[in-house]
């Protein structure tokens, strides 16, 4: 066996079996054997760093695509297939660095090793300032690539968090480049994916931040993209944004305000029973159900990715509710909206779908703030406790400040 093969049969067998740690741990063995002369007579040497990204693909990052995605995105190839061609083709080596500090500081905490978390922040620091120096370098230029990159930081700080706004700063960073990048990016559908992703991300840090990013949304699915169907999820995140809008505005707000609003809440309410009525027609044309219960009493879904759009349309129904009060709009809705999205959590979570469990938070985050039922509020709170604890600390953070803060409100608010 050659020594590039004996080295891919390695990696495989302990990617496949065991944890992390065990394979961060063979790896400084080995390399501790050599110097003693112990087992000098290796073909090769381990590069822990090759070995770090292996474990970070084959461990989370392979299961960023939740299952059925490309039904709806219609993407060819996924990121995940693309990563190391990207990465490596010698064009943005800020890509390659931002991968390396994601997967140090995964396999940091993965192991609970100091040293490779504090050589993560120090890739994680290369990387940005070389991302920089490239945007600046040819700022009409914008690849594929450097969105690749800015989502890859942003994961880093989902992971664990710099500074209480980096996480934002690299999710509206990715979206400012998906406005300026040309069609030719897009990749097999690659570009679609990525997008999809920054879109459920920008409504998380709305609801949490307030702080709203405005995007062409319609030019950058039919342009950028090349749509000419856009896919349910799409729309249907294009009415949360819009929902989310409505959401912070004042409430103190005018007669004409009040009218417009009411306007929009019609138009956006009809537009999603309409989508919904679609989603379900087409897996009914398909003789596909869209979920079942089973005899446990569990919810299963038709896949991972079908679970996450009920959450969404779900999302959606929270809005409706939260709005309704304040344009004087009775609200009649026999559907759950707070259970769905616990049902659609349960299902998902021992999926391994890694970090496409993150597109939960804002349903997750709703469900904490504004269930009637507290076992309800409570079960959404340990889900994000359960990340701080685990590799979503840097987003789970977020999550919980501001729940803790809006309760907080709402007590006060209340005596």
């Amino acid at each position: 066996m050659g020594a590039s093969a004996a080295r891919a049969s390695w990696v495989q067998k302990h990617k496949s079996s065991g944890r992390i740690s065990d394979t961060i741990s063979t790896v400084q063995n080995v390399a501790s054997h050599r110097q003693d002369g112990l087992i000098s007579h290796l073909p090769m040497q381990v590069d822990q760093s090759w070995v770090l990204t292996e474990a970070f693909y084959g461990k989370f990052l392979a299961y960023f695509s939740s299952g059925g995605e490309s039904r709806d995105l219609r993407n060819r190839l996924t990121w995940l297939h693309e990563l190391p061609t990207l990465s490596t083709d010698g064009t943005n080596t800020a890509l390659a660095l931002a991968i390396r500090a994601s997967a140090s500081i995964y396999c940091g905490a993965e192991s609970s090793s100091i040293p490779l978390q504090q050589k993560a922040f120090k890739l994680y620091g290369q990387a940005l300032a070389t991302h920089a120096k490239i945007l600046r370098s040819n700022p009409k230029l914008i690849t594929v690539h450097m969105i690749s990159t800015s989502v890859m930081l942003s994961l880093f700080e989902a992971m664990q968090a710099t500074t209480a706004d980096a996480y934002r700063s690299h999710i509206y960073g990715a979206a400012r480049l998906i406005e300026l990048t040309t069609p030719g990016q897009c990749v097999f559908g690659v570009l679609c994916q990525l997008f999809f992703h920054i879109r459920t991300q920008m409504a998380f840090i709305y609801l949490t931040t307030a702080k709203h990013h405005s995007m062409p949304v319609t030019r950058i699915l039919t342009e950028t993209l090349s749509y000419q169907d856009v896919p349910v999820i799409q729309r249907l995140m294009s009415h949360i944004a819009a929902l989310a809008q409505m959401f912070h505005k004042n409430t103190s707000i005018t007669a004409l305000e009040h009218c417009l609003e009411l306007e929009t809440y019609q138009r956006v309410k009809m537009g999603v029973e309409a989508l919904w009525t679609e989603y379900s027609w087409q897996a009914l044309s398909s003789n596909e159900q869209l979920s079942y219960v089973i005899d446990t009493g569990e919810n299963v879904y038709r896949d991972s990715f079908t679970a996450l759009t009920v959450a969404y349309f779900a999302c959606a129904e929270i809005l409706f509710r939260i709005l309704a009060p304040r344009l004087s709009q009775p609200y009649e809705d026999s559907r759950d909206p707070y259970t769905a999205i616990i049902a659609c959590a349960h299902y998902l979570d021992p999926c391994n779908i890694g970090f496409a469990f993150m597109r939960m938070a804002t349903p997750l985050y709703l469900v904490a703030l504004y269930s009637p039922k507290e076992e309800q509020r409570s079960e959404a709170i340990n889900v994000f406790q359960s990340w701080e604890n685990g590799h979503m600390s840097g987003i789970s953070a977020l999550a919980l400040e501001t729940i803790r803060i809006r309760t907080s409100q709402g007590n006060r608010s209340n005596t």
